[in-house]
């Protein structure tokens, strides 16, 4: 699942930057939304300001994502189909490996075939001429193309929806199966809904939404596709009689071999959710809203390990080989809201709403899993069949239970249609944080000015002139339930006469506070020439403090660190959006749609355990640079070792140090701020064209002024291990001989890369999302087949994909193209 970020990182830890996604009232996940039926989803609202996201302030700081799904519209009884299919190619184009001539020159120069030992030197030139001659009778195997396929996908959704003007109601059914692009990965979704409300106008109203889904993953027998990208082009998978071969030269297993087994990995969850809303009216001006949801789910996860792998097989005895991991996460969430509202008019002009209530929450989350060994037969992958579970670990698993209460008091008013006033206090509590500081005080003020309905703006050609302006705190609970708990762990090594010993694993917190984010925001809302030209734009500010952070623990109280309020973050940005209308008539309409956002982070405090942390990963090594966070720096800066480049008498690199001496040590100390992750600029455009019944869309992303640190030029062409495939300029680019002009160190030298500026590049790209054809069907066509609307789309997606950095994507799992056909229609 993607990253989401809205308005910067406002935390060290990335999952507590993910917003909160809300449907229909109820906090669902991420995976949920993902899983939605696009087509049941009537609105889609991202509340970034404090005015807006106050509403969910114990949980808004890092934004909240609304997801309204259709309403019930009643009426006489009506079939609703909606059908897809797709077919999705693998997306290669970003990797450039060596053939197998290539391959085998790249280990020639690295030195894989020369040794000082004559008779080990005999030995390497018979394995050389047998690799030379199986390149020269034609062996050059595509080894990327063994785990892909073609894949073809498809959804169906099926509904019926009908009532009266009290009584609605809608009943659907959702099936899709999305086949993978690597063999034998898909993941089969199951659903049903059913939607109901009952309406006595202006007295009752009661809703109610339950939604049942199960979903089946399967992992692809063939594993990782890094792994392929490794295989050597030189290598046949198969024997002379026409058998998959075990193992190859290096002692690399043959993963086309190891795909052939009864290896595998899938997932089971299913999920519950159900949603009931009650509104009383009482009398014309007051009503009491209730909310209540429970969502439950379940997800099993199985992974297998034949026996018969040869990583088993050279490494383990017979009654170990083989393993059978078994995981399962039990969650059920409980959310309810009371709330009484009160709306009316004063002196004609004023007009105002009053609310206030309250809200509750309970969570649990069950976790638990082992591992069991030793199977004589991959047709028996079942826990009854091992020998004996894993004796160098342990089972694992967690039980967590956190609970919240909140009281809220909110007030909006508009004058005259002009000038606008909203106002939001809220108080919340939490078990997640230390028992001194539970509760929390969260409040917003918002307003604005309607400049358009002044009388000095009439008669010119605008609708919509808004000047806008909030301020708030907001808050952040997405953190360990016991994080301000002390915990302990039961501890066999340490046994006494009256029982066993335990260790502490935290240290508790009584006064651990919430995070909090005052956030700022400016802005104005424009429209004209009767819609022909909308723009909004806005700039904030974002200040979070009490960031939880680990700190350093002496080592006398027994844990290294513990859990305490001491950082701080900053954040600030622009973003615009722009909506034009150029043609407009009777059968053409052509929009389009321009959106840029700009933010800038930086770090304002950070804790003592922080900066040592820091100090550890500035001397690490790796093909990467590890994060280091410095007060007044920015969260995202990448930090390496000033690089004068490639010396060509030597094929060694040349540093720049701090003093702006040159060296040819390496010294991490040396290492600056040398880029950022974080663009200048990152938007969408989007173009919409419609001739009478046909529509045309495309979807464009772009990003410019970034930077990333290209860990294919730091693994597969400077880094590169000669026993596995590499990138092509691992031969073209890297130092040969004396006097080579080089991007890259000696060819022979196969020492881990330096975290240097040489890998770090600019990550400007375009990207056209998808594109689309779509048809509505004449009413005229249609009604004597008893159909009332009928609409076809040709919809292709990922068509091209355009950046300055060169570098391989999509290692774990390959990227692919995909077109596909939808049918949707009503009777």
């Amino acid at each position: 699942m993607a990253d989401i970020n809205i308005r910067g990182r406002a935390t060290f830890e990335g999952q507590a930057n993910m917003p909160v996604f809300v449907v229909d009232g109820s906090q669902v996940s991420a995976e949920y939304v993902y899983d939605m039926d696009m087509n049941d989803i009537e609105s889609v609202t991202v509340l970034k300001d404090a005015s807006a996201s106050a509403l969910y302030g114990a949980k808004a700081s890092a934004g909240v994502i609304v997801i309204t799904t259709k309403a019930l519209k009643g009426g006489k009884l009506k079939l609703n189909y909606s059908g897809t299919l797709r077919l999705s190619t693998p997306d290669l184009h970003d990797y450039h490996l060596l053939n197998a001539g290539q391959k085998l020159e790249y280990e020639r120069l690295a030195g894989l075939f020369s040794d000082s030992d004559p008779s080990r030197q005999y030995a390497l030139d018979r394995e050389y001429a047998r690799l030379f001659n199986e390149v020269q009778n034609g062996v050059d195997t595509d080894w990327l193309s063994k785990p892909l396929r073609n894949a073809v996908s498809q959804a169906h959704s099926l509904s019926i929806d009908g009532g009266d003007e009290r009584a609605k109601y809608n009943l659907g059914v959702r099936y899709g199966k999305d086949a993978g692009v690597m063999k034998g990965s898909d993941r089969t979704r199951l659903s049903t809904n059913f939607k109901l409300s009952y309406n006595v106008s202006g007295k009752f109203f009661v809703s109610n939404t339950a939604t049942i889904s199960s979903i089946t993953s399967n992992d692809s027998p063939y594993g990782d596709f890094v792994t392929w990208v490794r295989q050597n082009p030189y290598e046949n998978p198969y024997d002379a009689e026409g058998e998959l071969r075990k193992s190859f030269y290096h002692d690399l297993a043959n993963p086309l071999y190891e795909a052939s087994l009864g290896s595998y990995g899938k997932r089971n969850t299913f999920d519950f959710l159900n949603t009931t809303n009650v509104q009383v009216w009482m009398g014309e001006k007051f009503r009491l809203d209730g909310d209540f949801s429970i969502n439950r789910s379940k997800q099993d996860t199985r992974r297998f390990v034949s026996p018969f792998s040869y990583n088993e097989i050279r490494s383990k005895s017979s009654d170990q080989r083989g393993s059978l991991t078994d995981e399962w996460v039990n969650t059920t969430t409980y959310q309810g809201k009371v709330m009484l509202s009160y709306n009316s008019y004063f002196m004609k002009k004023l007009f105002l709403t009053a609310m206030g209530g309250s809200s509750i929450e309970s969570s649990s989350v069950d976790a638990a899993g082992y591992k069991s060994i030793g199977f004589y037969s991959d047709k028996l992958g079942h826990p009854g069949f091992a020998t004996s579970y894993d004796l160098t670990g342990r089972p694992t698993g967690s039980d967590t239970r956190s609970t919240g209460v909140g009281f809220f008091v909110n007030a909006n008013t508009i004058w005259d249609n002009k000038y606008f006033l909203d106002l939001i206090c809220r108080y919340e509590g939490s078990s997640k944080f230390g028992r001194n500081s539970r509760f929390a005080p969260f409040w917003s003020a918002g307003g604005g000015w309607n400049l358009h309905n002044e009388k000095f703006m009439k008669g010119l050609p605008i609708q919509l002139l808004k000047l806008r302006a909030s301020i708030g705190y907001l808050g952040n609970i997405n953190f360990n339930p016991y994080q301000a708990l002390t915990t302990y762990s039961y501890n066999s090594t340490y046994n006494y006469g009256k029982g066993t010993g335990a260790v502490p694993m935290t240290i508790g917190n009584p006064d651990l506070k919430w995070e909090r984010t005052l956030s700022t925001n400016v802005g104005v809302d424009f429209t004209a020439f009767r819609g022909r030209l909308d723009l909004s734009a806005d700039y904030y500010v974002k200040n979070t403090d009490n960031l939880l952070l680990d700190i350093t623990k002496a080592p006398s109280v027994g844990v290294a660190t513990s859990r305490e309020n001491i950082g701080e973050v900053e954040n600030k940005g622009f973003e615009m959006r722009v909506r034009t209308i150029p043609i407009q008539n009777k059968d053409w309409q052509w929009s389009l749609g321009f959106t840029y956002s700009y933010n800038k982070n930086k770090i304002k405090k950070i804790s003592n355990a922080l900066r040592e942390e820091n100090e550890k990963n500035l001397a690490k090594g790796g093909v990467a640079p590890l994060p280091v966070y410095e007060e007044g720096q920015s969260l995202t800066a990448i930090k390496v070792v000033p690089s004068a480049g490639i010396g060509p008498v030597t094929g060694q690199e040349v540093f720049i140090k701090r003093d702006g001496s040159y060296t040819f040590v390496y010294d991490p100390s040396d290492k600056v701020i040398f880029g950022d992750t974080n663009p200048y600029g990152v938007g969408a455009v989007n173009s919409y064209l419609t001739y009478r019944n046909f529509s045309l869309s495309a979807s464009f992303q772009y990003s410019f002024g970034g930077s990333l640190y290209n860990e294919t030029l730091a693994s597969k062409v400077e880094g590169a291990n000669p026993i596995y495939n590499a990138d092509r300029r691992v031969l073209s680019d890297r130092w040969k001989e004396m006097g080579t002009i080089a991007k890259y160190k000696r060819i022979d030298d196969t020492t881990p890369p330096n975290q240097t500026s040489r890998f770090i590049q600019k990550n400007n790209y375009l990207r056209m999302s998808s594109l689309s054809l779509s048809y509505e069907v004449p009413v005229a066509w249609i009604q004597k087949y008893g159909l009332k609307r009928m609409y076809l789309e040709l919809l292709t997606n990922d068509l091209f994909y355009i950046s300055t950095a060169k570098r391989e994507r999509g290692l774990s799992y390959p990227y692919d193209r995909s077109i596909e056909f939808s049918l949707r229609f009503s009777l």
